[in-house]
């Protein structure tokens, strides 16, 4: 076993898969050495769907948009975000508000957001399922306010994607109230 493949041992370890994998995305890579990758199933009805990319080994069941959409919040990188929905995507974002539609409006609130936090960690997955076009991601959230305050959250997101393999569809399940309530505390 190589050093850096020792190290990555010692990374999960100690942090737990989640942890690594929000740790590498904001060192700017998911991708996990190429032979721990798993099998690809070319047969499968939607392999195009469910094919992750070359070489990852994080989660096999979530599709390349939906890494993305994880990836791009880590990166706090609201352009690669947003494009990993749709043009004519809906965002429930959280659930019970206004939902946000199409990937340009999508966009604009991403980027409206970002600001606000220095830094904005990201959305790290830790656990997926899939079936048929839903892919189900339970998730924490991390970032830092301006004044230095942390803002921890947690949730469930359901994903429907379109026949591109694009984010048709995103339902954020996370208690707003919470949220807002680490932004201004009383």
């Amino acid at each position: 076993m190589s050093t850096a493949e020792q190290a990555l041992v010692g990374r999960r370890t100690a942090l737990g898969f989640g942890a690594l994998l929000g740790a590498g995305a904001l060192t700017g890579g998911l991708a996990a050495p190429a032979s721990a990758a798993p099998a690809r199933d070319e047969a499968a009805p939607d392999a195009k769907h469910y094919q992750p990319p070359h070489g990852y080994a994080g989660f096999p069941a979530m599709p390349a948009s939906v890494l993305q959409f994880f990836a791009a919040s880590q990166r706090a990188d609201a352009r690669a975000w947003a494009n990993a929905f749709a043009e004519g995507a809906v965002f429930h974002d959280p659930v019970g508000r206004p939902p946000i539609t199409g990937r340009a409006a999508i966009r604009a609130r991403i980027a409206s957001v970002l600001p606000n936090f220095r830094p904005f960690l990201g959305i790290t997955p830790l656990e997926a399922h899939a079936t048929a076009d839903f892919v189900a991601v339970t998730w924490r959230g991390a970032a830092v306010t301006l004044s230095n305050r942390p803002v921890n959250w947690s949730g469930i997101n359901v994903f429907q994607l379109d026949s591109a393999g694009l984010i048709k569809e995103c339902r954020a399940y996370f208690e707003y109230a919470v949220f807002q309530a680490q932004l201004d505390p009383k």
